[in-house]
């Protein structure tokens, strides 16, 4: 979906490219369709505004992306997960437009930030995807202040073991 939304990568000339209205219709439609199958309350969406992965540029994310937002709020769904790329301002224009649960990535971010996120309301929840895979014992860990295992991206993704069954737990 993050293509379609893209003004560099989306080229098309139908009504899926071009304008702003154009460019979310696309994940709306989606959301919509998810939805109508398995309940609003079951679905949600992640967006990674600014995020360059695979040569994606952004040119207009501060209109793009409140603009996708009032197009899916009328949907009620469960949650934006939102991969946060730097845009504070956008962040928290973000937050004031959506309506339900809204997760938050700040990938490599330590965990006093995440939960700062929390704690002013700038999200509902946080995301430890890699400190989850890092830590078989995450929560263990974090209710006794004990230290954590550093994730190793190199052995992300790499179809082993490697990176995903080999991280140890805490032991005193």
């Amino acid at each position: 979906m993050h293509q379609f939304l893209s003004d560099n990568t989306n080229e098309r000339t139908d009504r899926y490219g071009g304008s702003l209205d154009n460019r979310v219709r696309f994940a709306v439609e989606v959301a919509a369709a998810v939805s109508d199958e398995i309940g609003a309350d079951r679905t949600g969406l992640r967006i990674s505004p600014g995020n360059p992965y695979n040569d994606i540029a952004e040119s207009d994310t501060a209109q793009l992306y409140p603009a996708l937002l009032r197009a899916l709020s009328p949907l009620g769904l469960a949650y934006l997960h939102v991969l946060h790329a730097g845009d504070d301002a956008l962040l928290g224009t973000l937050r004031t437009l959506w309506p339900t649960t809204l997760i938050l990535n700040r990938a490599g971010t330590d965990l006093p930030t995440r939960a700062k996120d929390i704690d002013h309301g700038t999200a509902d929840l946080v995301s430890v995807g890699a400190l989850a895979l890092a830590n078989p014992d995450l929560v263990e860990r974090l209710r006794s202040d004990a230290p954590l295992n550093t994730p190793d991206p190199a052995t992300f993704y790499g179809g082993g073991v490697a990176g995903y069954t080999d991280y140890p737990t805490y032991t005193v």
